[in-house]
């Protein structure tokens, strides 16, 4: 039990990890989105379960979302059991809400 080792296998190794940022899709169709639209439980302020409880501006918050291109902006609808929140268009302001990061494999 007291026989430990000053240099571990696999100590100080380098590893570099490539990413790639990549645009969100519209789940409708698949094309780059343009809108991001956020959905709350119902009940939004008073439910223990949405991210809206007891707040006074729930703007910011959401329990689910859908991104929509501007063809598909019109088909997205609250999932049940959920209402409308907030939209957000794929602007200068909002570009983080609308990329991810990807690694890539080597």
């Amino acid at each position: 039990m007291d026989n430990t080792l000053n240099i571990l296998p696999g100590q100080d190794e380098i590893r570099t990890i490539t990413q790639k940022r990549l645009r969100r899709k519209c789940e409708f169709c698949g094309e780059e989105a343009h809108y991001k639209h956020t959905w709350l439980l119902k009940g939004t302020r008073s439910n223990p379960a949405s991210k809206a409880y007891r707040r006074d501006d729930c703007s910011w918050c959401e329990d689910s979302c859908t991104f929509t291109c501007r063809k598909c902006k019109n088909k997205a609808r609250p999932p049940e059991g959920y209402v409308d929140c907030s939209i957000f268009p794929a602007s200068e302001t909002f570009s983080h809400i609308f990329l991810f990061w990807v690694t890539i494999e080597k």
